[in-house]
């Protein structure tokens, strides 16, 4: 998986996270494209659409950059937060 040119084709949706104050990192992971939007300091998390049209966002510039669409995984601001609060419980 090329994520140089994957990461070139969601240039309209980084874009947008970033006026709302969020960066997007991308990694693949057992065959998938995980999409992991990190939330800056001002960022306004009620900004955000639902996941299920981010993943559909990312799928169709994706597609239309030629490529087609691995299976993608999407991380909120609010899941990464409950991933570490879960890990700090289990310590």
């Amino acid at each position: 998986m090329d994520l140089d040119a994957i990461r070139d084709a969601l240039k309209p949706t980084r874009d947008g996270l970033q006026a709302a104050g969020f960066t997007l990192e991308l990694a693949e992971r057992d065959s998938e494209l995980l999409l992991t939007v990190v939330a800056g300091e001002d960022a306004c998390e009620d900004c955000l659409v639902p996941k299920s049209m981010f993943r559909q966002m990312a799928a169709n510039e994706i597609g239309e950059a030629g490529f087609s669409a691995p299976r993608l995984q999407v991380l909120y601001p609010v899941d990464t937060r409950r991933r570490d609060v879960d890990a700090g419980a289990r310590k």
